[in-house]
C-alpha cells in the first residue's frame, strides 16, 4: 500500500514531513491497530489514520533515501511486533499508539 502512496507529497500535522524513525513508528504501529481493530466499530477511524502515516513513512523513507519496498518491509516488520502488544493491552504501546494518533491531520480538512 505505501509503495502506491510512496509519490504522495508531504503530510504531517505541522506541515512538513517527520523524521523516518518517527514516521515508521507511526506507520507500524497504525497498521497494528488497524489489524487488531478488524471488524470493530473504530476501523473507520484506524483506517484514516492508517492512510496518515503510511504517507509520512513514504516521504519520510523517500527524504533518507529508502525505497518504496523498503519502507513497506519495515512497516510491516514493525507492526507484527506491535499487533500482538496492542492486543494484550501493553501500556507503552498503546500510549505510543494514542500519541501517534493525536497528531493525525483530520482526513476533511
Amino acid at each position: 500500500m505505501t509503495a502506491a502512496l510512496f509519490t504522495a507529497p508531504g503530510v504531517s500535522a505541522q506541515g512538513k514531513v517527520p523524521p523516518y524513525p518517527e514516521a515508521l513508528r507511526c506507520a507500524a504501529l497504525s497498521d497494528a491497530a488497524l489489524r487488531v481493530g478488524k471488524g470493530t466499530p473504530q476501523e473507520s477511524q484506524l483506517f484514516d489514520r492508517n492512510i496518515f502515516w503510511s504517507m509520512a513513512a513514504a516521504d519520510a523513507g523517500r527524504a533518507a533515501g529508502k525505497t518504496a519496498r523498503a519502507v513497506d518491509g519495515e512497516v510491516e516488520r514493525e507492526s507484527a511486533g506491535y499487533q500482538p502488544r496492542l492486543r494484550s493491552g501493553d501500556g507503552a504501546a498503546t500510549s505510543a499508539l494514542a500519541s501517534c494518533a493525536g497528531r493525525v491531520t483530520p482526513l476533511d480538512k
